[in-house]
């Protein structure tokens, strides 16, 4: 397994000009995976045993020019496919998108705007500073127990810290940026994709933009969404045609029908089983292709009773599929573990990015209109502390998507090197959690062996002999 991904970081190679910018990169990767604290570079330093100028190698590697995100999450995405471990369905690739928020205090950090989140929960503020994320995942393994595997993470809020847009940009809106960076990433590698989004993308913009390019190989486009409903949607009938001759334009809208209410006519709905958020159950599902009047074409909506309620789902491909669109829509629910990971495991978001050039903001949420830029002169050196959150996060997803791999092409491997208490299995596949535990030992162990990989010996060069905490974990009573 750790051959595996010494091997995938070596591919990494040809995206930096500098070599020893590349063992940099797999240091911070290896650290994703093996430190057991991480709350931004310092954890890095002190798994790898750095004094103040490995700290500040590491932090020039965020701003070095012998790299560039977009290259390298191009090769990441190429990598994961040619892994041969995706959800395929009908031929297109089965791809996840949302946004999260991550609270953020600093008052000169960059892209750090004003955030409304509702809770359930007393403790947690509606209105709080911080930065929105918008994130690609890729579903991998298969459709009965599959991962969210991250392929591209961006912020999406707070562009005014970069100074005047230029006037012939395409100003995207929130819930378009995820559309846009999905159907990017298909024109890239030639893939046709599913995309699978909540209700919060339910709007007109987003199906005019899956629907705006075509592929003249595939003869489709290169994006069909499946989209949850909202609850006060209202589609229409097509109108059926008079016979004979009529003065004035001819009815396209027929009859207009409550999404919602459709749940009160048992007896059009058929029962099926399906296995739904990994259970079979027993399902009353429909399949209705209405007009829905943002997008004035015809959508399939497909409505579904489940143990859970009822659910309506709106697919942009009228050919799709009803079962299999409700079977990869309980799917979406792995972007919030992966999330979760990227949180709560490997704390990809403990970065502190942060320029004096940008102005001082308040930590008391106001409004989001009152951003304020950097000087002209300082543009690019705040456009370059927004590239380190990026590039920082992004190499998470990686070692987080390393996991996955791992857990997928290796299951049995992972078991047997496990060794610490684990009361219930939740699946045959094991969690990224176990598999970073069991490669974090590895980890370990190759750094300390008496001949270590050509990988590990390469980043014992960069390192001092002073003791790290690789070492202070090797040398502590098991």
């Amino acid at each position: 397994m750790l051959i595996y991904i010494y091997h995938a970081l070596s591919t990494f190679r040809s995206v930096f000009s500098r070599h020893r910018t590349w063992v940099i990169f797999v240091m911070i990767v290896l650290g994703f995976l093996g430190a057991t604290e991480m709350i931004g570079i310092s954890s890095l330093c002190r798994f790898w045993g750095l004094d103040v100028q490995g700290y500040y190698r590491l932090l020039h590697f965020f701003r070095s020019s012998a790299w560039c995100l977009d290259e390298l999450v191009h090769h990441w995405v190429a990598f994961v496919l040619s892994q041969q471990v995706a959800v395929v369905m009908a031929s297109r690739l089965v791809v996840i998108a949302d946004h999260t928020y991550v609270a953020k205090d600093g008052r000169r950090m960059p892209g750090v705007v004003t955030l409304h989140q509702d809770s359930e929960t007393q403790s947690k503020p509606s209105y709080f500073r911080g930065h929105c994320w918008g994130a690609i995942g890729l579903l991998i393994g298969s459709l009965s127990a599959p991962f969210c595997l991250p392929l591209d993470l961006r912020l999406h809020q707070g562009f005014g810290h970069l100074g005047p847009t230029p006037p012939d940009s395409r100003q995207w809106t929130l819930a378009e940026r995820p559309v846009a960076m999905a159907l990017e990433m298909a024109k890239q590698q030639a893939q046709t994709m599913v995309l699978i989004l909540d209700a919060y993308f339910a709007v007109a913009p987003v199906f005019a933009l899956a629907q705006s390019l075509w592929s003249l190989d595939h003869r489709a486009p290169w994006i069909t969404l499946i989209v949850r409903a909202k609850t006060n949607y209202v589609a229409y009938f097509q109108a059926q045609p008079t016979p004979g001759k009529t003065r004035g334009r001819p009815r396209y809208y027929g009859d207009k029908v409550t999404l919602m209410e459709l749940f009160d006519h048992r007896h059009l709905f058929t029962t099926v089983t399906c296995q739904l958020y990994g259970q079979v159950e027993e399902v009353s599902i429909m399949a209705l292709d209405l007009i829905w009047k943002p997008t004035g074409g015809l959508i399939r909506f497909v409505f579904a009773h489940t143990r859970l309620g009822p659910l309506v789902l709106m697919c942009s491909d009228l050919q799709q599929d009803p079962i299999e669109a409700l079977q990869l829509y309980s799917a979406r629910v792995r972007v919030e573990c992966m999330f979760d990971v990227l949180k709560n495991r490997l704390a990809a978001f403990c970065y502190r990015f942060w320029s004096k050039h940008l102005p001082r903001h308040s930590r008391t949420p106001k409004s989001n209109a009152t951003l304020q830029g950097p000087a002209s002169s300082y543009v690019e050196s705040v456009r370059g502390r927004w590239l380190a959150c990026e590039a920082f996060v992004m190499l998470g997803a990686i070692a987080q998507g390393l996991l996955q791999l791992i857990a997928v092409k290796y299951p049995e491997t992972v078991w047997a090197h496990f060794d610490a208490f684990l009361r219930t299995r939740s699946r045959h596949l094991p969690s990224e959690a176990t598999v970073r535990h069991v490669m974090a030992r590895l980890i370990r162990d190759d750094f300390l062996a008496l001949r270590p990989s050509a990988t590990m010996q390469e980043i014992r060069h960069l390192c001092p002999n002073s003791t790290s905490e690789v070492e202070t974990l090797s040398a502590a009573p098991s």
